[in-house]
């Protein structure tokens, strides 16, 4: 049976996050320290360590987050040609800013980008599986995607860079 989150919890997790975005915008993951973090959130590390071994389990949390979430309006149509998939995402973006921003940077790691292609990759197979009327999938379908989805991908990166000011590092 799942429990619902209590109100305090979920206000600690928010303050949790909020504080990780911000300092993982002034430096990398692995010069964060817990008391910094808390002292930013405002919490007691205790209370840190009631929910969180460390701030990679922190950072896994919110990749998790980002993760479900998206799966969630690729659930609702993911042919990659559909309005109601872009418009789903795009608002996701507009509401997520300082999460994508960070997510979408290209400073994140490539097992974040693996995940999101795998769940496009996914999903888009169960729309092509549901369309198509022959019992597999043919194997052009699994090539073409693998080929075009890093296109696609990369793409939507540029579009987030762009939507959210974000500038190129070289």
């Amino acid at each position: 049976m799942d429990k619902k989150e209590d109100r305090r919890v979920r206000k600690t997790k928010k303050a949790l996050r909020e504080g990780m975005i911000e300092l993982l915008n002034e430096k990398s993951i692995q010069n964060i320290t817990v008391k910094e973090l808390t002292d930013k959130a405002d919490i007691h590390r205790s209370t840190f360590y009631a929910n969180f071994g460390d701030v990679y389990e922190l950072y896994s949390h919110m990749e998790d987050t980002i993760i479900q979430e998206i799966s969630e309006i690729a659930s609702i149509d993911c042919t990659f040609m559909s309005q109601v998939f872009y418009s789903g995402l795009l608002d996701y973006i507009n509401s997520n800013k300082q999460v994508c921003r960070l997510f979408f940077s290209g400073n994140t790691s490539t097992i974040f980008f693996e995940r999101l292609t795998s769940l496009f990759k996914n999903s888009s197979l169960m729309v092509g599986v549901k369309n198509i009327m022959w019992r597999t999938l043919p194997r052009k379908w699994n090539i073409t995607f693998n080929f075009a989805f890093p296109g696609g991908l990369a793409s939507l990166e540029c579009g987030f860079q762009e939507t959210l000011n974000i500038r190129w590092k070289n």
